[in-house]
């Protein structure tokens, strides 16, 4: 027993000085975790599927340690809304080498869960993004007491007085009323092909048409264009992603279209296009314009060149906006 009492500080004596040493060669899970990371293909899931990482040219992910389990997260250029979403989160170790941080966003009408594995240099993420904005739902284009589609459109300038419609110039503000008739007359029976516009709770717009359709829109319809929410402006931006711009051959890559909404509680929302919204827009109609886009009006005597040119104005407020309910048939 002696001997064995003996022999204890000898045994513990190689333990007490390897405990250290082993100790410290475990890294905190937030310090492992720490770095700049660029994301990859196949890298990211948002919502459960795999997206297309040549969508979010520069994407990138930042991790910085907080304490030993705390880190801050920064997702750049990955999210539609977003040049840069930062959040907490917290960090753990899952096996030699290989460390995880789960965190989430609430902010902008969106709900945004994110978990991310680093093993190695390589990052992946799983991300769940839910749109809570008072946009979401199916809509279908509500009808005046007409029976027309409810469309408004609304111009006035300085620099546009009067406009020549079927050979009869009228000031401006009567020659708009006629249009704004002619155009919720030739539209409402194309729309009557349409069931209702969803604008789903994981971003995407779909559309449930009943007509014939052209094979180039049609997978547009579902699944493709994107939309997020700006509360502060309360605007709605439509999202058209950069492999499929490229793909259609536009010219501007990524699209991104704004439209301002309003709610009345009553399960009506309104879309409008303004001089606000439009503003991004109006140097490429004017160069359309010129291009020869619109001759047919031009031709019936709608100064369409002086029109566009004017939207830049500041003194220029026009409008156009479609009135959309839930109440669906």
């Amino acid at each position: 027993m002696t001997a064995h009492i003996k022999a204890l500080p000898l045994i513990l004596l190689p333990a007490a000085i390897l405990m250290p040493l082993l100790t410290g060669c475990q890294s905190a899970p937030a310090s492992a975790l720490e770095g700049h990371y660029t994301l990859q293909a196949q890298s990211v899931q948002v919502n459960g599927t795999i997206i297309n990482i040549g969508d979010w040219p520069g994407s990138s992910v930042t991790v910085s340690a907080v304490d030993d389990e705390a880190v801050t997260v920064c997702i750049d250029s990955l999210l539609p809304g977003f040049d840069t979403l930062t959040f907490s989160a917290t960090a753990a170790g899952d096996g030699k080498d290989r460390y995880t941080f789960t965190g989430s966003y609430s902010g902008q009408d969106r709900d945004i869960s994110v978990a991310g594995t680093v093993k190695g240099s390589a990052l992946s993420l799983s991300i769940t993004d839910t749109c809570t904005s008072p946009v979401t739902g199916r809509w279908a284009v509500a009808s005046g007491e007409d029976g027309l589609a409810d469309i408004t459109v609304a111009y006035s300038s300085p620099a546009v007085t009067e406009i020549t419609v079927g050979g009869i110039t009228l000031p401006a503000d009567m020659a708009v009323q006629i249009l704004q008739s002619l155009i919720r007359e030739k539209i409402t029976p194309v729309l009557e092909n349409l069931q209702y516009i969803e604008l789903d709770r994981t971003g995407y717009v779909n559309l449930s048409w009943r007509g014939d359709i052209s094979p180039e829109l049609e997978p547009l319809l579902s699944g493709v264009v994107q939309y997020w929410p700006d509360p502060g402006n309360s605007w709605v931006h439509i999202y058209l992603r950069r492999t499929i711009t490229d793909g259609l051959g536009l010219p501007v890559s990524p699209i991104d279209f704004a439209l301002a909404y309003s709610t009345d509680g009553d399960g009506t929302l309104t879309l409008e296009i303004d001089q606000d919204t439009f503003a991004p827009w109006t140097g490429l109609l004017l160069l359309a314009v010129q291009g020869g886009l619109g001759g047919d009006i031009t031709a019936a005597g709608i100064p369409l060149e002086e029109i566009a040119a004017s939207l830049a104005m500041p003194e220029t407020s026009y409008s156009v906006s479609a009135a959309l309910t839930s109440n669906l048939q």
